[in-house]
């Protein structure tokens, strides 16, 4: 499975896929939702909105929850036999985004270690996307 991180004017503006794919779209509370352009080969869009911050006591900000990990998941299981790629943006693609995709490539047995070494995932999405692959 390859996969793809990028940022919101990326995405907006149509990067260049070369197999079927699936996109999951993290936008902060604040923004609307990213406008994706319709491309040959997309199998599906998958939306999710939370901030990127790691929650703290009294914060209003909207975290990332297990439910949004496991719409994820979900999404992910249902199109992974008929796609080749899997994007992943946020709207700066250096956090929420390569996070996501880290999580995703090691629960299905690939190797994630480099959205460590090119960018600075967020632990904590990574943690709760973790969770929610893993059968308990």
């Amino acid at each position: 499975m390859e996969f793809i991180v990028t940022d919101r004017a990326s995405i907006e503006q149509g990067i260049v896929i070369r197999t079927a794919c699936v996109i999951i779209s993290i936008h902060d509370a604040d923004k609307p939702p990213a406008k994706i352009p319709q491309r040959v080969g997309m199998r599906g869009v998958l939306y999710v909105c939370f901030d990127g911050a790691v929650p703290e006591p009294g914060s209003e900000r909207q975290h990332m929850t297990a439910d949004d990990a496991t719409a994820i998941w979900n999404f992910v299981q249902r199109h992974r036999e008929e796609v080749g790629t899997i994007v992943c943006h946020c709207e700066q693609g250096m956090s929420r985004s390569p996070a996501v995709a880290a999580a995703l490539s090691r629960l299905l047995g690939e190797d994630g270690s480099r959205f460590f070494q090119e960018y600075h995932p967020n632990e904590y999405v990574s943690l709760l996307m973790l969770q929610a692959g893993t059968p308990w």
